[in-house]
């Protein structure tokens, strides 16, 4: 006597799981409008602790390898200038040039590529500095 009740149900959350993951992917995809709330992480770094996140309030903080930093940024469609960023002055021997460099292509990013799930940052002469990927995907 279930049966013809279960078997509807089953059918229609299987329909509804399939939809959920479609519509997943296709957002993952999709350009993101702005950086304002979201947290990146490089794909290749050599500290895999290296972060970034862009505050609502224009205000950019994260972690290079050894130091905390933040700073202040601006955004203009696809146009990112960070400004001078300022960090805590611990010393970590085996991360500092990592670090150093980290925060240095921050700095000199003026154009981003972001979707959902993947930020690419580059120069003002149109070199990739850096690719990143989502970290606060949820």
């Amino acid at each position: 006597m279930a049966l013809p009740i279960i078997l509807p149900l089953a059918i229609g959350a299987l329909v509804l799981a399939g939809c959920a993951k479609v519509a997943s992917d296709v957002r993952k995809g999709r350009p993101l409008a702005s950086l304002e709330g979201s947290e990146w992480g490089p794909v290749d770094a050599p500290a895999q602790e290296q972060f970034i996140a862009f505050k609502s309030n224009g205000e950019i903080i994260g972690y290079g390898g050894c130091n905390q930093f933040f700073g202040q940024y601006t955004q203009d469609g696809e146009t990112l200038t960070v400004g001078a960023l300022a960090s805590t002055k611990k010393f970590c021997a085996d991360v500092m040039k990592a670090e150093a460099a980290f925060m240095q292509m921050l700095q000199d990013t003026r154009r981003v590529e972001a979707t959902h799930m993947d930020l690419r940052l580059y120069s003002a002469d149109g070199a990739e500095l850096m690719q990143l990927q989502r970290r606060d995907w949820d």
